[in-house]
């Protein structure tokens, strides 16, 4: 079937010049552009060369800040949740991770990026979403789809790179605090100051960022009966430092990452006596340095550090494993960019993790061997090469990664994409992996790496000046996936297990005009290939958890000056999972309709005000389990009303 839409898309192209190559985003004025410029943003998620947004490698979504701070999102999730193919479900301990295309995709298979520093833990590869400040983004690149051609083996099934504001972007001082209120109660607060300056050379930039919030305000049930009410207990509180410096010598980034919460639903079917701390610290440092070796040649080394940890919160009786990881990974990228001609970039990488126990574990919780301690080495070489033909652009290359305890992979992609006109098209076949973490191996060393191939192609059109359409389809098989599960004598481990993967496609609309803009998705995917019953969901067309269709909405409209209203909409149906244990079945559809009224421009042009009203109809809805480990729907907040103020100085 794809070779036959891929030939029905190339007999389609129009006979017409190629699409400028794409704009620069750090200064992009979203709200002022046209719908034609927001198309030729120019993106680096895809690849280590510079695409536009069109011609880009993968299936790519940029989200701006405009768009984030007109919509009234509260954290990340709320940023992501209006794009096409992603949705939420929750692990353990009231953790939320990410569904790409209807495949769960916390533990190691999405790679969080922020500011070039990477946000996965190495112990499982989760990440904590809720722990970004949405305040200090200034935008966001989605690929839905594989990204271990690039970045290894955290990226199998997506990555989200993430940029917060820079020190021209911030020009000044800039001061900005939040307050919600939820039906039943529940509240959160944030508080945001940045500074940045530039000079003739030189770029710096400091944010803060300091929050709290109840994770929801409703009742939680496990599967034995068992309750709570979630306000008071299930905090969330998260302080954030990020500085960074550029210099004609040296980009440099620092992070402190401060991630404390409360939680009683822990790990399986039984609720906690009393609310417990998880803890999720992290310190981010990197260095780089582009040389230019001639006018078309460069090279670039750099530096990364991380010390993290995850999943802290030391109790004798439920989980006495407090942890730590120091992870050090050193790169060298060279880039050969010719106004003409075949345009490449290569380079290795070497990475380090090392995990470390607390003093306080006992023994019997040692990683295997009775060490306290563990350190995995990995070593990778990739390549790209990018060429222009009057056809389109062809892009091959890959990535081979060798680990020190599992066998080595390979992640090769081919993609052509071609932008003529008011016409693109893309077609993409890619393979990539999920790497073990160092907790995965220490409960199984025979783990291989979870192995993904994904064919996709895209097609878009722009009609007129202000309306564009575009769609995919993909094809997703994952071979041996990793996964976790209790073996017969109740302990818990990870095994490759069998074979999942999911088909479906992806609609989008967007419709720009000086009055505001429109965006509107369908995403809808079918189960293929499954026999992980630890994923079934009864059904053969769906998976646990995941929606089989998801609708989205945002917009906004300017009614007079600066005052603008801003409904947004995300619509679930075909959501299955466990109500009970070993009792699966289809849950209601669910509306999560919002607005947020925005007033800019006040005070001379320095004050910023906004209000929200989320979940307007009070659905509340739940998050479920993507595999069958005993955790009941977590309930998500009920509705809230937030309120934000943003003054620059």
């Amino acid at each position: 079937m794809l070779p036959l839409i891929l030939t029905l898309l190339l007999s389609a192209l129009p006979s017409a010049a190629l699409a400028n190559p794409g704009m620069d985003l750090e200064f992009f004025d979203f709200e002022r552009a046209s719908l034609e410029e927001t198309l030729n943003l120019k993106t680096a998620v895809a690849s280590r060369l510079d695409f536009s947004a069109r011609e880009a490698p993968g299936i790519v979504t940029v989200i701006t800040r405009a768009e984030i701070i007109n919509s009234g999102a509260r954290d990340l999730v709320d940023a992501l949740r209006l794009a096409p193919g992603i949705d939420f479900g929750v692990d353990v301990e009231s953790t939320l991770g990410l569904g790409v295309r209807g495949n769960w995709a916390y533990e190691g298979k999405l790679l969080l990026i922020v500011d070039g520093q990477r946000y996965n833990e190495p112990f499982l590869g989760t990440v904590q979403l809720r722990r970004i400040p949405v305040e200090q983004i200034e935008r966001i690149e989605l690929i839905r789809g594989p990204g271990s051609a690039v970045y290894g083996g955290f990226a199998g099934l997506g990555v989200i790179k993430i940029d917060t504001r820079a020190g021209r972007a911030l020009d000044g001082g800039k001061a900005a605090a939040s307050y919600g209120r939820m039906a039943r109660g529940g509240s959160a607060a944030g508080l945001s100051l940045a500074y940045g300056k530039t000079s003739a050379e030189h770029e710096f930039s400091v944010q803060a960022f300091s929050a709290g919030m109840d994770r929801s305000d409703r009742r939680y049930t496990d599967f034995n009966g068992g309750s709570y009410n979630m306000k008071g207990a299930s905090g969330l509180r998260s302080g954030n430092l990020n500085i960074g410096v550029k210099t004609p010598w040296f980009d440099a980034r620092l992070i402190a990452d401060r991630y404390r919460t409360t939680q009683r639903d822990h790990f399986d079917d039984t609720i906690l006596p009393r609310p417990f701390d998880r803890n999720f610290d992290a310190y981010f440092a990197g260095l780089s340095r582009e040389f230019l070796l001639s006018e078309n040649l460069s090279l670039t080394p750099s530096f990364n550090y991380s010390y993290q940890e995850p999943f802290n919160g030391f109790d004798a009786a439920e989980y006495p494993r407090d942890k730590a990881s120091h992870s050090s990974r050193l790169t060298l990228v060279s880039a050969y960019t010719p106004e003409q001609g075949t345009r490449l970039s290569g380079g290795a990488e070497f990475a380090v993790d090392k995990g470390i126990l607390a003093d306080t574990t006992p023994a019997a919780w040692y990683f295997r061997g009775g060490r306290r301690s563990v350190k995995y080495s990995n070593t990778a070489f990739f390549i790209e090469g990018v060429s222009e033909y009057s056809f389109g652009q062809i892009s091959a290359g890959g990535r081979y990664d060798k680990h020190e305890e599992f066998r080595q992979a390979f992640s090769p992609r081919l993609a052509w994409t071609g932008v003529f006109g008011n016409f693109h098209a893309k077609a993409i076949h890619s393979r990539s992996f999920r790497a073990p973490g160092i907790d995965n191996l220490e409960a199984n060393p025979q783990l291989r790496p979870e192995k993904v191939t994904v064919t996709e192609v895209e097609a878009g059109r722009k009609f007129g000046s202000d309306l564009f359409f575009s769609a995919n389809v993909y094809d997703i098989r994952i071979k041996d996936p990793i996964v976790f599960y209790l073996d017969n004598l109740g302990n818990q481990t990870y095994g490759n297990y069998g074979r999942t993967g999911t088909q479906g496609f992806e609609l989008s609309a967007r419709l720009k005009k000086d009055w505001g803009y429109a965006d509107a998705s369908w995403s809808r995917y079918t189960a293929v290939d499954n026999s992980v019953d630890f994923y079934s969901a009864g059904s053969g067309s769906a998976l646990l958890a995941f929606a089989r269709d998801k609708f989205a909405f945002n917009s906004s409209f300017r009614l007079a000056g600066d005052l603008s209203v801003n409904p947004s909409a995300v619509y679930y149906a075909g959501r299955r999972g466990y109500r009970s244990t070993g009792n699966i079945s289809r849950f209601d559809d669910l509306l999560l309709a919002s607005v947020n009224f925005s007033l800019k421009n006040l005070a001379g042009g320095r004050l910023e005000l906004g209000l929200g009203f989320h979940d307007l109809f009070n659905a509340g809805g739940e998050y479920l389990q993507p595999y069958d480990g005993g955790h009941a729907p977590l309930p998500a907040q009920s509705r809230e009303i937030r309120l934000r103020a943003a003054y620059k100085f």
